[in-house]
């Protein structure tokens, strides 16, 4: 028997080579450049037309296609940003392989489009989205010296800040006339709003680790569920900052009026197939700014101090190659601050204090999925808060301490259906928990969901029109504190041209905003309660508008957007045999337009930007007569914003003046407790300096140039004139 086995085996073995040789399929490979510049692009999606079967490129530009059966097929080469290439008739024979080199066109030659990934849950040009949507890089230089989000977010169309006072107190966000409340904010795709509150106290965000921020104005319920009727604001953290192994770190230090300083670092490494980064912030200050109180008398606002730290790290790496890489992410946040609040001036709390912990950790895994047609992205997060307000000056000593917490997990994919279309879907679950330590009581909403958005970008040759984006969007919510929702929306672009481009956007929706722990639950005392009847808030809008985007003046870009909102049910707090407690009680219509402008009359070297937002919101609750057909309180009618950036070699500055038309702030619109318009100049200047692998950059900043008084919110003062100086080291 064993001399009948030798011979087998050794047939096998020399027949192995052979059989390892080629298993009778072809390969296509390949490098792919850009037409313009000739650099390689990674991430390009290679895919073969009517089959699962495709790649994505690498950093360095190649493909490789494998285990393609004999044939004829149509390559697809896509990727944002530039156009698809089409390959038709490409022949594949048995154990081939197939060269195929491209060069890709971007879709804009002469000036760069922006990418959003908010407005339908994947990147997307801003061109071929319905939404109105900002792109704002925290890198640019009007924002070099901005302390917190509420500082970059206040000159954008449609927005309103509701500043408090000076660094340490409250900022919240109105987008196109909504509360604070109905604004999602997200951190890095997971909305980081307090459920006890409904609302984000952007003094309380640092800017340290963010990359970018995006600012989506209309209702987004249909993708982002509860609280979306104004729209959303989705914070982006840094990504791999260095490609290759090696570091890159930067110190800045900041001193600035009324007794400021902050210091910040930040670190990124990359140690094999690991990629490391780390940032921290400190912040003081006194908040001794002065100001004019209700009798003509200068004083020195009190108890308006802040020192908070802000910390933030990312570890990430790549499991797998080739087509299935996985990229996993693990992100921490961590804030603490302890605030004076000092309140209004009448009455002034000298004493009263405020104490803010917030921790956040996020997992992400993404990567391809059964093929290159199929993305996946897994996220697991966390989120809690502890804060006390202490206060033994008004008329009944508070000493409140709550603790919220958030967990929740959310599945996406996002398919590529056709060259022409993409679905994005997904379902999550979300835990809500807080925790009230003077009444022991305890609160817990589970939240579950799943969404879709399909993306379809359809080739049209009707009056000149180049393409039409047809973009249907839909959620459903089940919650275990108010019924089930579905939240539906549509949108389309008319695109005509391309380098000459103009755009007709169109939206339509349907959101709501959910009543929070405080509107539900609020323990009863001898003045207030909560309403656990309380049914959500319901919003319906709609929005048109234009927008030309032309390559002249180095890339010219204007845009015009019409609104409608109409709000029912909305929560407010009224007086109910003796207690003030919240019902579904108003009704309200909001109304407007959003104009903006940006040009660049020197390439590199300057630019401007303008924008005005007119609107018209209104109570439309009959039920109301003193206060049916007025002005909803702190919705201005008009705020205008300019600015002009300006660089020769070294040296950048920018100038910016906003403006802000009279606030009612009671429902009835008397004159006398209205607060009269504001005009405001800001002014910064820098320099930059490089040596070897450094970095040098001094920034001046002087706000409020003319030192005008105002008050943003009645009986809060906010700062006058204040300078600011920063010096920067970075080790690229």
């Amino acid at each position: 028997m064993p001399h009948k086995i030798r011979p087998l085996l050794l047939s096998i073995l020399l027949l192995l080579p052979v059989l390892l040789s080629g298993n009778g399929q072809g390969r296509i490979c390949g490098t792919i450049r850009c037409h313009e510049s000739g650099a390689p692009l990674g991430a390009v999606n290679v895919y073969l037309k009517g089959t699962s079967l495709g790649a994505a490129s690498e950093s360095n530009g190649n493909y490789c296609i494998y285990d393609i059966p004999p044939g004829d097929y149509t390559v697809l080469f896509r990727m944002i940003g530039y156009k698809t290439q089409e390959f038709p008739g490409i022949s594949v024979s048995e154990d081939e392989t197939v060269t195929l080199d491209v060069y890709m066109n971007p879709t804009v030659l002469e000036y760069n489009q922006s990418i959003t990934v908010t407005s339908t849950r994947g990147p997307t040009l801003v061109t071929d989205v319905p939404a109105s949507v900002n792109v704002l890089d925290t890198d640019a230089p009007e924002y070099q010296n901005a302390q917190n989000l509420g500082e970059i977010l206040q000159n954008i169309q449609g927005v309103f800040i509701k500043d408090q006072g000076g660094l340490g107190n409250t900022k919240t966000i109105s987008l196109r006339g909504s509360t604070a409340g109905q604004v999602v904010v997200l951190l890095d795709g997971q909305r980081i709003n307090n459920p006890q509150t409904g609302e984000v106290d952007l003094s309380t965000l640092s800017l340290e680790g963010v990359e970018k921020i995006e600012v989506v104005r209309g209702s987004n319920s249909a993708l982002y569920g509860a609280d979306a009727i104004g729209g959303v604001v989705n914070i982006i953290t840094r990504s791999d900052k260095q490609k290759e192994g090696g570091w890159q770190g930067s110190v800045k230090t900041t001193g600035a009026s009324f007794g400021t300083f902050s210091l910040e670092s930040t670190v990124d490494a990359k140690i094999k197939r690991w990629d490391i980064s780390g940032s921290g912030k400190y912040l003081h200050s006194k908040g001794d700014f002065t100001f004019t109180d209700n009798y003509g008398q200068e004083r020195t606002r009190k108890n308006a101090d802040i020192e908070s730290t802000d910390l933030h790290g990312r570890l990430a790496t790549s499991l797998g190659e080739g087509l299935f890489t996985r990229h996993l992410e693990f992100t921490l946040r961590h804030h603490e601050s302890e605030r004076g609040a000092p309140g209004t001036i009448e009455p002034y709390y000298y004493q009263a204090r405020m104490w803010d912990k917030q921790n956040q950790a996020n997992m992400l895994l993404s990567g391809k999925i059964f093929s290159c047609l199929h993305e996946l992205r897994w996220q697991n997060y966390y989120y809690d808060s502890w804060s006390r307000y202490f206060n033994d000056e008004s008329l009944q000593k508070v000493d409140s301490r709550f603790t919220t917490r958030t967990g929740g997990s959310e599945i996406q994919v996002r398919s590529i259906l056709e060259d022409w279309s993409t679905l994005t879907y997904g379902s999550g679950i979300r835990l809500d928990y807080m925790q009230d330590h003077q009444t022991s009581d305890e609160r817990l909403r589970t939240s579950a969901y799943f969404f879709t958005v399909s993306e379809n970008q359809l080739p049209v040759q009707i009056l000149g029109m180049k393409k039409l984006s047809l973009v249907p969007s839909l959620r459903y919510d089940w919650n275990s504190d108010y019924p089930n929702r579905f939240s539906p929306k549509i949108g389309l672009v008319f695109n005509w041209g391309e380098r000459w481009l103009t755009s007709l956007k169109m939206n339509a929706g349907l959101s709501y905003r959910a009543p929070t722990f405080n509107d539900l639950y609020w323990p009863e005392d001898a003045w207030t309660k909560g309403n656990p009847d309380l049914s959500p808030e319901n919003g319906m809008d709609w929005d048109m508008g234009i927008r030309l985007q032309y390559p002249v003046l180095n890339g010219f870009y204007l845009e015009s957007t019409y609104f409608e909102n109409y709000l029912s049910d909305m929560i407010i707090w009224q007086e109910t045999a003796g207690l003030w407690m919240p019902e579904n009680v108003q009704s309200a219509r909001i109304r407007g337009v959003e104009n903006s402008l940006k040009f660049s009359p020197l390439k590199n070297n300057l630019t401007f930007q303008a924008n005005h937002t007119f609107m018209d919101a209104r109570n439309t609750n009959p039920e109301s007569p003193a206060e049916y057909e007025k002005i909803l309180v702190y919705r201005p009618k008009h705020t205008v914003n300019v600015s002009l950036t300006g660089r020769i070699l070294h040296i950048y500055g920018t100038y910016s003046y906003q403006y802000v038309s009279r606030r009612y702030t009671d429902a009835t619109n008397v004159w006398r407790n209205s607060l009269d318009p504001y005009s405001l100049s800001h002014i910064s200047i820098g320099y930059e300096m490089a040596y070897k692998t450094f970095r040098l950059t001094v920034n001046t900043h002087l706000k409020n140039l003319f030192g005008t008084e105002y008050r943003v919110i009645k009986n809060m003062p906010v700062p006058g004139r204040e300078w600011r100086v920063s010096l920067t080291v970075e080790k690229k």
